[in-house]
C-alpha cells in the first residue's frame, strides 16, 4: 500500500511470480498465451465484463508478460476500487476455459508474432534469437514470445495445470497506490481475496549460469532488411552479486543517448555504426531478475563495414573501460540520470504500484525500491572497470549478425564461428 490523497484516483497491480522463464519445456510462449486467457472471463464474470466495468468506471487496464513475472494493472477513480478488487479476486479463483477460447487466443498470439516478429526487418533478433545462442538452460534460452509448434501443442489440460500452479495467492502480490487508507484497503483485500485457496508455492527453476568460455558468432539472413545489424550478448551474474549494480550503470554509460560511449565511439568516432542501443537486463529493467540475465548491445552498422570490424570496435570500447575505468564526472552524470529516471517513473500511481509489487517479488520488501538511488550512487569507477573486465570480454560473448539477402559473403563467413556452452537448452 502507498497512500497518496492528493487526487481521487488509484493504480492497482496484481503480480504473479511466473513469466516466460517458468513456462513448461516445449511450451514456448505459454505464459504469454495465458496472459491473454486471463481476459476471457470467468464463470461469474463472462468474457467482456472486465472491460465493460473498466470503461464504465472511467478506468484503464492492461497485462504484460516478462521473463520472471506477469503483471495485470488497472488505473481508475477511487470509486471503482471495490469493483476491481472483486474482478481480480474472481479471476484468481476460476477462469471460464474451453477449447474455443484457447483456439481463439492462440490465434491472437500467433498473429502478434507474425506482426511484431516476422514482419520486423530483423525478426526482433535481440529478443527472439540471442537467448538461444547465449544461454544453455531452457528457462533462459527459449523464445518466450512464442513458438508456433509449441503453441499448437498446448491443451486445455496444460492451461488448467498452469493456472492451478501459478495463479494462486501464494504466488501473487497485490499492490495499490493512490487515494486510499491502508487499514481500509487491507480489510477489502481480506474480504475479496481471503477465500481464494492459497495453494503451495511453485518450485522455481534453476536459472543461474556461469560465464561463457568461448565466443560464438552466427551470420543469418534477414529477408526484409536493407542494411546489416548485429546484437552481442553476455551472461550476467545473479542478483546480489557485487557486479550487478555496476553492470546496470555500465549499460547506461555505454548505450544511453548521444553522449554514450558506444555512440561517440562507433557512430561519431569511427563512423562504423548508424545506431546503438542495449543495456543490462533489458527485458525487465533494473536489477529485478532471478538467476542470470543478459547484457546486450545492438548495433545497426554501415553496409561496407565487415561485422568483424564492428565487433572489434565494440570490444575496444569495453576494454578501455576495463583498463582505464571512468572519470568521476562522467560516472556522476550517468548515475544521476539513472536515479532520476527511476524516481520519475514512481510519479505515476500505476507505475508506483507495479514497482512496489516487483520489489516484493524480488526483494520481499516494497520499500526496497526506495533504495534504488542509493545502490546506484554507491557504484565507483573501480566497480565499472572490474565488472566490464569480468563479464563483457570477447570470449564470453555470443553474437548474431543479420544481413540483407545475398550479403553473407560480403560480411563474413556463413553460419557459426566458434562454440561454447551457451548453444541450446540444457
Amino acid at each position: 500500500m502507498s497512500p497518496d490523497r492528493s487526487s481521487p484516483v488509484f493504480g492497482l497491480t496484481v503480480l504473479y511470480e511466473v513469466g516466460s522463464r517458468e513456462e513448461p519445456r516445449h511450451r514456448a510462449g505459454f505464459a504469454h498465451l495465458f496472459e491473454h486467457l486471463m481476459f476471457d472471463g470467468t464463470p461469474r464474470a463472462p468474457k467482456g465484463v472486465f472491460d465493460q466495468v473498466c470503461d464504465a468506471s472511467g478506468g484503464s487496464n492492461n497485462g504484460q508478460t516478462r521473463p520472471d513475472v506477469t503483471v495485470y494493472v488497472e488505473a481508475a477513480p477511487i470509486s471503482a476500487l471495490d469493483r476491481f478488487l472483486w474482478l481480480e479476486a474472481d479471476r484468481m479463483t476460476a477462469l471460464a476455459l474451453d477449447q474455443e477460447t484457447l483456439d481463439t487466443e492462440r490465434d491472437v498470439v500467433k498473429e502478434e508474432i507474425r506482426f511484431n516478429v516476422q514482419d520486423d526487418p530483423y525478426g526482433m533478433f535481440e529478443w527472439q534469437e540471442l537467448p538461444g545462442l547465449l544461454f544453455r538452460r531452457w528457462g533462459n534460452s527459449h523464445d518466450g514470445y512464442g513458438d508456433f509448434t509449441d503453441l499448437d501443442a498446448a491443451t486445455l489440460g496444460d492451461v488448467r495445470s498452469f493456472f492451478e500452479t501459478f495463479y494462486r495467492p501464494s504466488n501473487a502480490v497485490l499492490s495499490i497506490a493512490g487515494d486510499v487508507r491502508a487499514d481500509e484497503v487491507f480489510e477489502k483485500a481480506e474480504k475479496y481475496f481471503g477465500a481464494v485457496p492459497s495453494g503451495p508455492r511453485p518450485v522455481r527453476p534453476d536459472l543461474e549460469e556461469g560465464r561463457r568460455s568461448k565466443a560464438v558468432v552466427e551470420v543469418r539472413e534477414a529477408p526484409l532488411a536493407r542494411t546489416p545489424a548485429l546484437v552481442s550478448g553476455w551472461r550476467t551474474p545473479p542478483r546480489g552479486h557485487e557486479d550487478a549494480w555496476p553492470l546496470l550503470v555500465l549499460g547506461e554509460l555505454l548505450h544511453d543517448g548521444r553522449t554514450a560511449r558506444l555512440y561517440r565511439g562507433l557512430v561519431e568516432g569511427r563512423e562504423l555504426a548508424a545506431d546503438v542501443s542495449g543495456g543490462f537486463n533489458p527485458f525487465q529493467g533494473g536489477c529485478w531478475y532471478h538467476g542470470s540475465t543478459l547484457f546486450l548491445s545492438r548495433i545497426a552498422f554501415r553496409g561496407a563495414a565487415p561485422y568483424q570490424e564492428v565487433l572489434g570496435a565494440l570490444d575496444e570500447e569495453i576494454a578501455r573501460i576495463a583498463r582505464e575505468g571512468v572519470d568521476e564526472g562522467e560516472l556522476g552524470r550517468v548515475k544521476t540520470k539513472v536515479a532520476a529516471g527511476f524516481l520519475r517513473s514512481l510519479e505515476s500511481r500505476l507505475d508506483l504500484s507495479t514497482e512496489a509489487a516487483v520489489a516484493v517479488a524480488f526483494d520481499g520488501d516494497p520499500s526496497s525500491l526506495l533504495a534504488f538511488p542509493e545502490r546506484v550512487g554507491r557504484v565507483t569507477p573501480a566497480d565499472l572497470a572490474r565488472a566490464a573486465g569480468r563479464w563483457l570480454g570477447p570470449s564470453a560473448r555470443a553474437a548474431i549478425v543479420k544481413v540483407p539477402p545475398g550479403k553473407r559473403r560480403a560480411n563474413g563467413p556463413k553460419g557459426r564461428r566458434g562454440s561454447g556452452s551457451g548453444k541450446g537448452p540444457k
